[in-house]
């Protein structure tokens, strides 16, 4: 033991084996934190997962709305217009699925005068009902990692890095396999040190990273199977009403003024004080 703590080269070993142990352990503590969900995404892929739940675990509420409207419009349950406005019509089939009964509900209910578009689905009031059968119906699943690993890991290496330089400084140890170097030398062993293990603790999955890559393709063959029943041009209208357009931008208002007071340009135009200053051609 006293090699490991007091030997300059077994004071570097032994924090490079306190950083490999950390990551041991936090691997097996996810390998068996994840049991269920592994578990989970092999039946969801092995089963019959319906398209709008597949939808929704791989792009979220706008996806499953997208797919959604397909459906409907693959049963004639809704038509669409060339810039995606949606209409009911008085066919179709029926819809089986909870959230799409729900969803071609509350489209038959709009007014004849009005559409509905994409992107009113993902956020209005009036399909709330519509979202909460999707969001229910969905498997509880997290599909991104949750990003606490990488930053436990990214603290360990400075932790080892600073635990090293305190282990050499309290046994005094010469500088490894430099025993003649000046003792300041650690500082840059320690540096080295964090960055050898900066890049395996980089490894470790970040909180914005897929975590079941099979499970997203499986979910996107079945959102594009279902999409692809529908012509081109049908998926064109569809994708033209994903984004909700833009506010015009204000007006100024020194325009605003003089239209609302409702003379013209020439009438706001001082004749005496251009003729005052020559400006106009004056004398």
């Amino acid at each position: 033991m006293g090699w490991w703590l007091t030997d300059s080269e077994g004071i570097v070993a032994f924090w490079l084996l306190v950083f490999a142990a950390c990551n041991a352990l936090r691997g097996a503590y996810c390998w068996f934190r994840d049991r269920e969900a592994r578990r989970t995404v092999a039946s969801l892929i092995a089963g019959e997962l319906h398209p709008v739940r597949a939808s929704f675990l791989l792009g979220g509420m706008a996806e499953a709305a997208e797919t959604a409207v397909c459906i409907l419009l693959d049963d004639d349950v809704v038509r669409t217009s060339y810039g995606g406005e949606l209409r009911p019509t008085r066919r179709g089939r029926e819809q089986r699925d909870p959230a799409l009964r729900a969803l071609a509900e509350e489209i038959h209910r709009t007014p004849a005068s009005t559409t509905t578009k994409l992107y009113e689905i993902v956020d209005e009031a009036r399909y709330a009902r519509f979202r909460e059968l999707v969001e229910s119906g969905a498997p509880r699943l997290r599909m991104t990692a949750s990003g606490k690993s990488q930053t436990l890991m990214l603290a360990t290496t400075m932790v080892t890095a600073i635990g090293m330089g305190v282990s050499a400084t309290a046994a005094e140890a010469p500088v490894p396999f430099h025993p003649e170097a000046d003792r300041t030398v650690w500082l840059y062993v320690c540096m080295a040190a964090w960055a050898v293990q900066w890049g395996p603790a980089c490894l470790w999955p970040s909180e914005k990273r897929r975590r079941w890559k099979a499970l997203d393709a499986f979910c996107k063959d079945r959102a594009e199977s279902t999409r692809a029943a529908l012509p081109d041009d049908t998926r064109r209208a569809i994708t033209r009403a994903r984004e909700r357009p833009k506010p015009p931008p204000p007006q100024p208002r020194g325009r605003a003024r003089s239209r609302s007071q409702g003379g013209s340009w020439a009438d706001s135009v001082d004749v005496d004080s251009c003729s005052s200053c020559g400006g106009c051609g004056g004398d």
